[in-house]
């Protein structure tokens, strides 16, 4: 039942959008929230035996051009490992705050494809339970660093003349996490990388003495 509510809702917005014309996002600002999945892809103890879960994320989007916009963000999101306790897994999280640029070639009136890159600060922790960190170097140090890194993106954003969009993108970061001398019994003693892949919807809005009017697409 629930997944025909979501297929009927997104069918009505497709086919009221449809009716609208394309938006000048130039001089726009954009706020906007997403979910889904990410994975830990490298990494001695990040990439070993680790189970997709989910990652949220906040934005703020500046549309410098209709197909240039700068971009920051910042989230939440984890990959669990199993262990032999009954209730509880080992969990590896991250906190990526990321500022970046993001380029939108024009497909039709409302689909535009993008890629985008940037950098970032990535907190990384180890939890032994959702309640608790993990301790490292002999157990005299919590489980939790911060670190540079850098991010690629590619994916669509579908807009609304009402000034809503829905996107849909991948994104990988590699992350400079290493910290050895700190860290030199596990997990902070190693780089590591993830994947994410998510849904998002955004509201864009004309910022107070803005001109509005951006290039168009290409």
């Amino acid at each position: 039942m629930s997944k025909r509510l979501v297929a009927l809702a997104v069918t009505g917005m497709i086919a009221i959008a449809s009716t609208c014309g394309a938006v000048d996002l130039g001089g726009h600002g954009n706020v906007g929230a997403s979910l889904g999945g990410m994975l830990f892809t490298s990494g001695e103890d990040f990439a070993n035996n680790n189970q997709i879960r989910l990652i949220g994320q906040v934005m703020f989007r500046y549309n410098v051009t209709q197909n240039w916009t700068a971009v920051i963000e910042s989230g939440y999101g984890w990959n669990s490992y199993p262990d032999d306790r009954p209730d509880d897994d080992t969990l590896a999280v991250v906190v990526p705050t990321t500022f970046g640029v993001q380029y939108r070639f024009r497909s039709t009136e409302k689909i535009w494809p993008l890629v985008g890159a940037g950098f970032g600060l990535y907190a990384l922790g180890v939890k032994d339970t959702w309640r608790s960190w993990s301790n490292g170097n002999n157990g005299t140090e919590r489980l939790t660093w911060t670190s540079p890194g850098v991010y690629g993106r590619l994916g669509a954003e579908y807009l609304f003349t009402s000034g809503a969009s829905i996107n849909v993108d991948t994104l990988f970061h590699a992350i400079f996490s290493e910290e050895a001398a700190r860290f030199p019994d596990g997990w902070g003693d190693q780089n590591t990388s993830f994947w994410q892949l998510r849904v998002g919807v955004s509201y864009y809005f004309k910022l107070p003495g803005s001109g509005g009017s951006g290039g168009e697409g290409g």
